[in-house]
């Protein structure tokens, strides 16, 4: 499938609720199983929901979920979901992670291009990325799960883990879809 945009009417209220409720829900299992597992979870606030859901057309990151502190040597456990709200499939996407105190960088070139390199830039899945389905489809969400390695020789502090949903165009630019951030420490 190319790189598209979704092109149609603005959803209806109704349709947004419908969208934000199965979201809603879809969170909730993974709050469950994460934070039984005593790892920090974050997801979209309602607000924040609805607020992309009105302005985006595109599949978006809504949780993320991570073991807050490693040694060095030691490894960060990080999994994020995604999902589609349109109605059409979208092809060709993939996550990637890497660190960088970058989260209020507006400016996508300079927050996709500055990051920490003393740690490893992951990426899943290979080799041609990962299809969402449509909205509402059993295929319409995912998750992926990452371990970060902290390297030997870092600072004991807190770090800034970073993570986009992108679309891959194996000829020529591909589009970025959405990011979010995570902070874990090393200890």
């Amino acid at each position: 499938m190319a790189i598209h945009e979704v092109v149609g009417p603005k959803r209806s209220p109704a349709e947004l609720k419908r969208l934000a409720d199965a979201i809603k829900t879809e969170i909730a299992k993974h709050k469950e199983q994460h934070e039984k597992k005593g790892e920090t979870f974050t997801s979209v606030t309602p607000e924040q929901l609805e607020n992309k859901l009105q302005r985006a057309q595109s599949p978006m990151i809504v949780w993320q979920s991570w073991n807050n502190t490693a040694p060095p040597g030691g490894a960060i456990s990080y999994s994020v979901g995604v999902t589609n709200p349109d109605p059409v499939s979208w092809s060709n996407l993939a996550v990637d992670v890497s660190v960088g105190d970058r989260n209020p960088i507006t400016n996508n070139d300079v927050f996709l291009s500055d990051r920490d390199t003393r740690f490893p830039a992951l990426a899943q899945p290979p080799t041609i990325g990962f299809t969402l389905g449509p909205a509402g489809s059993p295929t319409a969400s995912t998750s992926f799960n990452f371990s970060l390695t902290i390297p030997a020789g870092v600072e004991k502090t807190g770090y800034f883990g970073n993570s986009v949903l992108q679309q891959l165009n194996f000829h020529d630019v591909g589009k970025y879809l959405d990011r979010g951030v995570f902070f874990f420490g090393v200890a």
